[in-house]
């Protein structure tokens, strides 16, 4: 999916750069990119690097992890990862034993791909089916697909078969089209025939190089908006015509990727940390009075409602300010911390048990686009193809429709009445009323 930047870099020093990485190397850090997403999601998170998360998680060194291949390490290094794995469980845990018996579980329970090797993107989406309960059958069918797919394109560059690669792929579009195939469904739109011709004319890894990238960023995306079109469609009673999480994307300054001109200095672009907070409160107050505030909640709004990171003491409105500008860095502890005063503020008569779960994927895709969509310390950004987005979005969402009428799942579900449709705030579309 194409992408579109503005504001143009500012020039930097120049700098002897390193070798541009080519040929099967670069095709394969693409496609591992894509299969870490979970990993950096997670990362982000805890504002860690994936290095740093890797070895809280398994107790290994940063220079066995900088390795790589993980998963050939000895059997009494992997003894001794278990046993670490074991103690982080047992540490957080200790006051719930039944937790623990429902964690494992669900670990049990996680997607494999055919052959027998973990999936990671399809157990990323089976980690969110959890807190509140909701079934995601279409995105973890289609996270599982890709995973498999990822796992025969790796395998070849691995053993540098670039004709197995093109067979693989040629595989996967004659099978899934365009999108992936979700569970039970036909191939809804043919990959476009330039997109085949192109595959087939490719003659070596470097030919293949940014057509791979192409592939890798269409797969995110389509991951992404069946995500977005199962686990809202769940989350949020009532009926939705617009996708959710656009509004936790980088929003551009009015008009700019039209004009791609700079209609005020002030607020270019908005960071997706701010537009979360932003919809937080939003829902928050929606929860309470059943209708959306009229303009989205400026600094001095939230400073008198979220306290400051650990402390019983209502934050400081320059604090809110850095949030949404990115001078702070903001983990999801602590959205989940802000959430609950949220909570708190405008619910207060509710027992905490009663309250809504706070919308977890919205949360974690936030934080991790903070990074992955605004790029040279503030100074560009990237937006996806909203077009193209949208129209995955509309098939995901009719898909799960279509399941619905075939499986009453009985959740209850937050906010409207399910008849009634959802207009998200105008404002979360346009900066023209919340240019703070």
């Amino acid at each position: 999916m194409n992408t579109e930047s503005s504001k143009p870099k500012a020039p930097q020093t120049c700098k002897k750069a390193p070798p541009p990485v080519q040929g099967v190397v670069a095709v394969a850090r693409t496609l591992q990119a894509l299969s870490l997403m979970p990993l950096h999601a997670l990362a982000e998170g805890r504002n860690q690097s994936i290095p740093s998360l890797l070895q809280d998680m398994t107790g290994l060194s940063k220079a066995r992890i900088s390795q790589g291949n993980l998963d050939a390490i000895r059997p009494s290094t992997q003894v001794k990862v278990d046993r670490h794995l074991e103690e982080l469980l047992q540490e957080q845990f200790k006051s719930d034993p039944e937790g623990l018996q429902h964690l494992r579980s669900k670990i049990a329970a996680a997607p494999a791909t055919r052959s027998g090797e973990q999936a990671p993107l399809a157990g990323w989406v089976h980690q969110l089916e959890f807190l509140p309960w909701i079934p995601l059958p279409i995105t973890k069918g289609v996270a599982l697909a890709i995973d498999e797919l990822l796992e025969a394109l790796l395998t070849c560059c691995r053993d540098d078969d670039f004709r197995g690669f093109k067979c693989v792929l040629l595989a996967h579009f004659e099978h899934h089209g365009l999108p992936v195939r979700a569970i039970g469904q036909m191939a809804s739109e043919p990959a476009p025939e330039n997109q085949l011709a192109t595959l087939h004319a490719i003659a070596d890894w470097e030919q293949s190089d940014n057509w791979t990238r192409q592939l890798a960023e269409y797969l995110y995306w389509d991951l992404i908006s069946s995500l977005d079109a199962e686990w809202n469609s769940h989350y949020f009673a009532g009926r939705q015509t617009k996708p959710l999480f656009p509004l936790v994307m980088v929003r551009p300054q009015d008009g700019l990727l039209e004009s791609m001109k700079v209609a005020s200095r002030k607020n270019i672009f908005f960071k997706p940390v701010r537009r979360l907070l932003e919809f937080l409160y939003a829902l928050a107050f929606y929860f309470r009075y059943k209708r959306w505030p009229t303009q989205a909640p400026k600094p001095k709004t939230l400073a008198g409602i979220l306290y400051r990171p650990g402390s019983q003491e209502l934050a400081e409105e320059r604090l809110i300010s850095n949030y949404f500008d990115g001078t702070t860095k903001v983990i999801l502890d602590l959205v989940l911390e802000h959430w609950g005063q949220l909570l708190q503020h405008f619910m207060p008569a509710h027992l905490e048990s009663k309250r809504p779960n706070p919308p977890l994927p919205m949360i974690m895709l936030a934080l991790q686009w903070q990074t992955l969509l605004v790029q040279n310390k503030g100074r560009s950004f990237f937006v996806p193809d909203m077009k193209t987005y949208e129209t995955l979005w509309d098939l995901r969402s009719r898909q799960w429709a279509t399941l619905q009428t075939q499986q009453d799942m009985g959740i209850l579900k937050a906010g409207q009445p399910s008849r009634q449709t959802i207009d998200w705030p105008a404002w979360s579309f346009s900066q023209s009323s919340s240019s703070c």
